[in-house]
């Protein structure tokens, strides 16, 4: 009995003796492979690329969301950003890429011009020949080169192919504080690498110049849609991570550098601040926006379409232009008949120049589906200012983004003494002076 006790312990001694020394070299190699892989932590997902064609003209390319095992930027410990070699000089017009995998070389050659590197595995120099027949000149890099272990692409840093480059200013390093002058997205990208083979970089690309930043997106804005509705399609297509970026960008950002927004009368009582202001059309954003980028795309397509003329139209009725854009925002939600706009529109200033209450319905909706559903609380606080059965005027703001046609009708109003109007069961429209009963046939009634 002591016999099998002892050896029953025995065994469970040399089972631990051995769990312990298998524990202690899956340690040693992980720590192994942490050593070995000390030099890239992980892929960087901020950090883009643009590369110049030999006119000059850049091309965007994405390096950082790749498929697993493929070639993109990685970050040293320290901070250096690392390119894949072989992918990049593929991109950069004029180079030629080769390895030689017994001595552990890449060899970097630019056709155009006979500039030549060659880097070693593991070593911070590198060689540099300034044409086919000069002697080499060893320069000191920032990090040594070294083999991916993600995807075993030759890695160096960002900087080195500007020996091979025409002019070592080719190469140009940018911040997000620059990206944003010149409108590139960084809600995704904060660091921006620029190579150009054939002349100096001297200024950032614009992001309009630039191809496929991010992935182009097409997003058509319906007439009449509210800022919820622009926000959600928006998000819905991938122009923007989030609809609380927009919303954040709307309220917080200082827009009134844009003049038609630096002139929308204060109003504690607005609720969306750039509602109206979001013009309808059809637009291009790059993927994955920032919020003010996109909203900035929204001014600029209104600017183009409100003139000077018609900020003076507006003055010469004796309304800013803000209250036009409140006018044209109810004819937009209030007559689907677009030969019937500027008789609407006659209503409208008909009742106002009288100080009769609006009573439209398109308020009461404005508020039940695009402003209580998005709020935490206080939900019935704006009922009171854009419930134009409550409200002594216009409403605190638009109640949707106007299209041309309505704006153009808030601008150019037939001249009339309607103050009613109402649609029949067959969608025929009805304008009128004095109060008609529509009875039943009604649908839409405008006491």
């Amino acid at each position: 009995m002591n016999y099998i006790t002892r050896k029953h312990e025995t065994n469970e001694n040399t089972r631990g003796k051995y769990l312990i020394i298998i524990l202690f070299m899956i340690t040693l190699s992980m720590i192994g492979s942490m050593f070995s892989n000390h030099q890239a932590q992980a892929a960087v997902k901020s950090y883009g690329i643009v590369i110049a064609d030999t006119n000059s003209k850049y091309t965007f390319y994405d390096m950082t969301f790749t498929k697993e095992g493929k070639a993109a930027i990685e970050v040293t410990a320290t901070g250096n950003v690392m390119v894949p070699l072989k992918k990049l000089s593929k991109l950069i017009p004029g180079l030629t890429y080769q390895y030689d995998s017994v001595k552990k070389k890449a060899t970097i050659t630019n056709t155009a011009n006979g500039k030549r590197i060659v880097y070693t595995k593991n070593s911070k120099y590198l060689y540099y020949y300034s044409s086919t027949k000069a002697k080499a000149v060893r320069k000191t890099m920032s990090y040594k080169m070294y083999i991916s272990t993600d995807s075993k692409s030759v890695m160096v840093h960002m900087n080195t192919l500007k020996w091979v480059l025409q002019t070592k200013a080719g190469f140009a390093y940018y911040s997000k504080a620059d990206m944003q002058k010149a409108g590139y997205d960084t809600s995704v990208y904060s660091n921006l690498l620029v190579y150009n083979p054939g002349s100096s970089v001297t200024a950032i690309p614009k992001a309009t110049s630039v191809n496929g930043l991010s992935g182009i997106i097409k997003v058509t804005i319906p007439e009449g849609y509210s800022v919820p509705q622009t926000f959600e399609l928006l998000v819905s297509k991938g122009v923007c991570a989030s609809t609380d970026y927009l919303y954040s960008a709307m309220e917080n950002y200082d827009f009134s550098y844009r003049p038609l927004v630096a002139k929308i009368e204060t109003n504690a009582n607005r609720c969306y601040k750039l509602e109206g202001y979001l013009f309808p059309s059809t637009y291009e954003f790059y993927r994955l926006s920032s919020g003010q980028n996109v909203i900035g795309v929204f001014l600029r397509g209104i600017e183009a379409k409100i003139t000077d003329e018609d900020e003076a139209k507006a003055a010469e009725m004796g309304y800013s232009m803000n209250q036009v854009l409140t006018i044209a925002s109810i004819i937009e939600k209030e007559i689907a008949d677009p030969k019937q706009l500027s008789l609407v529109a006659s209503v409208i200033y008909n009742r106002l120049n009288i100080k009769m209450q609006l009573k439209m319905d398109c308020g009461i909706y404005y508020c039940e589906r695009y402003i209580e559903p998005y709020l935490d609380s206080d939900v019935e606080r704006y009922n009171a200012y854009y419930n134009m059965y409550k409200c002594a005027a216009l409403p605190a703001g638009p109640i949707c983004n106007p299209g041309k046609a309505a704006i153009a009708a808030a601008l150019n109003p037939a001249d009339t003494d309607y103050l009613f109007f109402y649609s029949d069961s067959e969608g025929v429209y009805h304008f009128s002076k004095e109060y008609v009963n529509p009875n039943a046939g009604a649908s839409v009634v405008t006491e």
